[in-house]
């Protein structure tokens, strides 16, 4: 399936379960509050058939061969790749294991993120190879080659320019327990890529469970069509999606009143991701709003000992990758480069100020370069720099409505109020915003509508530009209107409740139960 027919099957299949949506959520609906039906239940299933490509998946199988070679080598051999080794050392293992053959002219050095050409790394592949032990190395070698030989050569090139290996050293752990004692191949990387759907499965099974069946329905048919988070990006992939599954069970453990199993699962997330940390923004506003009115906090008590308590496992087992405590530090200062490096496809608050004609238009982009972007890089560096203050004063007032709303919100919609609280705070590669899928837990018939309306002109948008800047500067615009609309509901105390004909009516001023 080529780009653009997957992006008008799934645009219209986006609009027909919008409009399946509307029409089995209307206040006439005969079928009772909270049950899906059979048209939700046939767009729910069409939608997780739109999300693996109908079985074409990456074209030539399930496995993501971009995502494992960077999560697989880059955890099984974390202890002497570390943050910056990895192109360099691919390259020297090819070159060991196929001499003659050309190696690209480019090459990404983790150490600046910068394009540079091959012949200026070749110090740097000899230093991480003497990072190995000579058994060590022979196993890289023979995992590296498995790429190689299974690659196109110009795919493999594409894959040493992007940005490296950049997971906390807590997911890296996790990482080794299943990678660490097998060797590469086709078997294996089925395996490891399968994990997700086994996590993926896990978390809708929680949501049916804890929210009932319109809820989970809805999640599938809100995960399925989704723009950003297509399957071309981490699916197949290798562990790409456990913060998620650990999010939305973790919010299933809030709606049960099980406060020590959320807090668990929400530090897991933020050990392996860091911004669902954010989850826990709402409760912290509960919890000054209990303390003001002198009532009982036990139940955010409970939340939060448990959060701190398994970010500190997780940090501890971080430190047993191969480079101790190091590890956290090496990851501090990869993390702070790799944030400041500007990508297209990039969401969030921060966007709606920076991005400008020349953004979206492309005019900086000099595409006779190794790293065509460069300077619109520079560009944007420039002008954060500049608008500093204006920045720092946006993202606080955003953060101001979003903790307004989630002093008027009950516990778990102030949990979730936590998604708006990081767009505001910084910003996301486009495929972590599958976790607007989790807005369907509100029970808010227009958000998710709106969730879902979002995708269509994302559809609409990639049929009209190549320009991922354009896309994800007007997902940023989407998003931003979303949340601020979303907030305002919410500080006025407008609920959406069962009524007799739907799933749920259209929103009213109602006093919340607590």
């Amino acid at each position: 399936m080529d780009h653009r027919t997957e992006i008008w099957l799934k645009g219209t299949l986006c609009c027909l379960g919008l409009l399946a949506f509307l029409w089995r959520t209307r206040p006439a609906c005969p079928l009772p509050p909270g049950k899906a039906g059979k048209l939700l239940g046939g767009a729910a299933l069409a939608a997780v058939l739109a999300y693996y490509n109908f079985g074409t998946f990456h074209g030539r199988g399930y496995v993501h061969h971009w995502e494992t070679f960077h999560y697989v080598l880059g955890s099984r051999y974390f202890p002497e790749l570390r943050y910056d080794g990895l192109y360099a050392a691919s390259f020297a293992a090819e070159a060991e294991a196929f001499p003659g053959k050309a190696l690209p002219a480019t090459v990404r050095d983790l150490r600046t993120n910068d394009v540079v050409p091959s012949r200026t790394i070749e110090w740097h592949m000899g230093e991480v190879k003497r990072r190995f032990t000579p058994e060590r190395w022979r196993q890289f070698v023979r995992d590296n080659s498995h790429f190689v030989v299974t690659s196109d050569p110009s795919y493999l090139a594409r894959i040493r320019l992007d940005h490296g290996y950049n997971p906390t050293p807590a997911w890296t752990f996790v990482a080794r327990l299943f990678d660490g004692w097998l060797p590469v191949d086709e078997t294996t990387l089925r395996l490891w890529a399968s994990l997700d759907l086994v996590l993926l499965a896990t978390a809708f099974v929680f949501v049916f469970r804890s929210f009932g069946s319109w809820a989970g329905t809805v999640s599938l048919l809100v995960f399925g069509l989704g723009y950003p988070w297509r399957f071309d990006w981490v699916g197949g992939a290798f562990l790409r999606q456990d913060w998620l599954a650990a999010s939305v069970i973790g919010l299933c453990m809030l709606k049960r009143e099980r406060w020590a199993a959320a807090g668990a699962l929400f530090g897991y997330a933020a050990s392996v991701r860091l911004f669902p940390a954010a989850f826990l923004f709402g409760p912290a506003v509960l919890g000054l709003r209990a303390v003001l009115r002198k009532e009982e906090t036990a139940w955010l008590r409970k939340l939060a000992a448990s959060f701190v308590l398994s970010v500190a496992l997780w940090v501890a087992a971080g430190s047993f990758t191969g480079r101790g405590v190091a590890a956290w530090g090496e990851f501090g200062r990869n993390f702070q480069k790799h944030r400041q490096t500007w990508l297209t496809n990039n969401v969030g608050l921060k966007n709606l100020f920076l991005y400008g004609p020349e953004t979206f238009d492309r005019r900086l982009v000099d595409w006779s370069q190794p790293e065509p972007w460069l300077g619109w890089q520079k560009k944007m560096d420039a002008m954060e720099e500049a608008k500093k203050p204006l920045l720092a004063a946006a993202s606080l007032a955003f953060l101001g409505m979003v903790a307004v709303a989630a002093w008027r919100a009950g516990r778990v919609e102030a949990a979730l109020l936590g998604i708006p609280a990081f767009f505001a705070a910084g910003v996301l590669t486009c495929y972590y915003w599958v976790v607007l899928v989790a807005l369907v837990l509100t029970g808010r018939r227009w958000l998710i509508a709106a969730v879902m309306a979002i995708s269509v002109l994302l559809f609409a948008a990639d049929l009209l530009t190549p320009s991922f800047e354009a896309i994800y500067g007007l997902a940023s615009w989407l998003l931003a209107s979303l949340f601020v609309w979303w907030s305002v509901l919410v500080a006025r105390g407008v609920t959406e409740t069962p009524s007799s004909g739907s799933g749920y009516s259209h929103g009213k001023r109602t006093k919340r139960g607590r």
